[in-house]
């Protein structure tokens, strides 16, 4: 399984450029594939990391495909792209687009993520990314799955996680990884008794009870990051 948190290095990898290039393309793979004049499993292969050598022909032939620079694909080395911006288009300088991943976070039982890629972007204000003290390259968005939230949060509802945040803090809203893995949101209360809870918004408490934890076992809980948006303040 491809955890969410392994997508959270920076810089990013090059499997990872590649793979947020291809999507916010909007081409299909085949597409891809036929533009560099290779096979769609050798697309599949520089997506997931599997194929670590990209012969130059080829990085080039995807950058002019994809719309990327062949250095940042490559190297990593900014800007991203050199592209016209269309009238009306978000501009890059107020706008920071924020890396969208296919991740789910169960507000429930929690969600096994088996894959995980990058399907697109959102654009942010940067103004108010600043206001907010929050930095773009920290930022991920990913998708809200049940109803243990409602009505803080609604099932599908996108998600926006400061990954950076990774300490439990109290009364916030986090995305973590549960004992088995899975992605679960739910907010964090301090316990005057010590320890932590966590807790669903849901009011419904026989579906969704407390769940109260250690000052050590909280330590053991891995913290993907703080939910900082959705759609609104959170």
């Amino acid at each position: 399984m491809l955890k969410f948190s392994s997508l959270n290095v920076l810089p990013m990898e090059r499997h990872v450029r590649i793979a947020r290039a291809i999507a916010l393309s909007g081409r299909k793979k085949g597409e891809i594939a036929s533009a560099c004049g290779v096979a769609p499993s050798a697309v599949t292969q520089w997506i997931s990391g599997e194929s670590k050598s990209l012969k130059p022909e080829n990085l080039y032939a995807l950058a002019e495909a994809t719309g990327f620079r062949a250095e940042w694909l490559a190297i990593g080395k900014p800007p991203e792209r050199e592209a016209e911006v269309l009238p009306g288009s978000p501009s890059e300088k107020d706008y920071a687009l924020i890396p969208q991943y296919s991740a789910r976070g169960s507000s429930g039982s929690g969600y096994l993520n088996d894959h995980v890629e990058i399907t697109g972007g959102l654009a942010f204000k940067r103004e108010w990314l600043k206001g907010m003290s929050l930095r773009e390259e920290n930022l991920r968005v990913m998708y809200n799955h049940g109803d243990s939230n409602w009505p803080t949060l609604s099932d599908g509802e996108v998600l926006l996680v400061d990954v950076s945040k990774i300490e439990p803090a109290n009364g916030k809203m986090h995305a973590m990884y549960d004992p088995d893995n899975e992605v679960i949101i739910k907010r964090l209360i301090r316990d005057m008794a010590g320890g932590w809870i966590i807790r669903s918004d849901n009011q419904d408490k026989t579906r969704y009870p407390d769940m109260p934890i250690s000052d050590k076992g909280m330590q053991a809980v891995e913290i993907i990051g703080r939910v900082v948006w959705r759609g609104g303040g959170i």
